[in-house]
């Protein structure tokens, strides 16, 4: 039986540290832990999940493929099932970045002992960002991954100093630096959505109406400004 990722967890798969333990936190189907060791990219899987239907779905895909060996189940929420040291990559996705940024806050313990973490967050990816490098992280490698219409990024992390400008938070230092090839389009579309928002709050009246239009106006003047650099390299 093959696990055939989408392109979102295929991404997440391609920035794990190969050969060495992994944990996939809130694993869902645990198809994250079937292909990492099924493709020998780790030896051992720990895979978590706090919501029981979930991880008893897991659980029986594990025993019907027979790794019971290789992918390790574990009921609980967030790092707390683990221990420190214990994995070399932890996985984080599918969630949102401030959710993420408290499961590491909740176990620093844990996560600061890790080499890596791979983050794919569903919002807030500024934020995320910000959390990581104000916390002793530095982000060495990011991808953006296109699946059934949508944009996700991902973030690897780990341990180190770095500073982070608010364009880089907002669309990631190895994106903009690496010039990642779906990075235009993706900026596009997040102008095209902010121009469509503009449009409709900009005739409305109060103060949190304007205060908001202004916020969404620097958004896209910068947003405009990183494409037209982009366009002349």
């Amino acid at each position: 039986m093959q696990i055939h990722l989408d392109n979102r967890l295929l991404s997440v798969a391609k920035l794990v540290l190969p050969g060495k333990a992994v944990a996939d936190i809130g694993t869902d189907h645990n198809c994250l832990p079937v292909y990492l060791v099924m493709n020998g990219i780790s030896p051992k899987v720990i895979a978590s999940d706090k919501a029981r239907g979930p991880f008893n779905n897991a659980c029986q895909l594990v025993e019907l493929l027979s790794l019971d060996k290789q992918i390790d189940m574990r009921f609980g929420d967030g790092l707390q099932i683990l221990r420190p040291g214990e994995v070399t990559t932890i996985c984080i996705s599918g969630m949102g970045g401030h959710l993420i940024s408290n499961i590491i806050a909740d176990s620093l313990d844990v996560a600061v002992t890790t080499k890596r973490l791979v983050l794919q967050p569903q919002n807030n990816i500024s934020s995320l960002r910000r959390y990581l490098v104000d916390n002793g992280w530095r982000i060495v490698a990011e991808d953006i991954a296109v699946d059934r219409g949508f944009y996700y990024q991902i973030i690897a992390a780990e341990r180190g100093a770095m500073q982070l400008s608010d364009e880089q938070a907002e669309f990631g230092p190895c994106l903009l630096a690496n010039k990642h090839p779906l990075l235009f389009e993706y900026m596009q579309l997040k102008l095209a959505d902010l121009c469509a928002l503009i449009d409709q709050i900009s005739d409305k009246q109060g103060p949190n109406v304007q205060e908001r239009l202004q916020v969404l106006l620097l958004k896209a003047n910068q947003i405009e400004y990183i494409l037209g650099k982009l366009r002349k390299e």
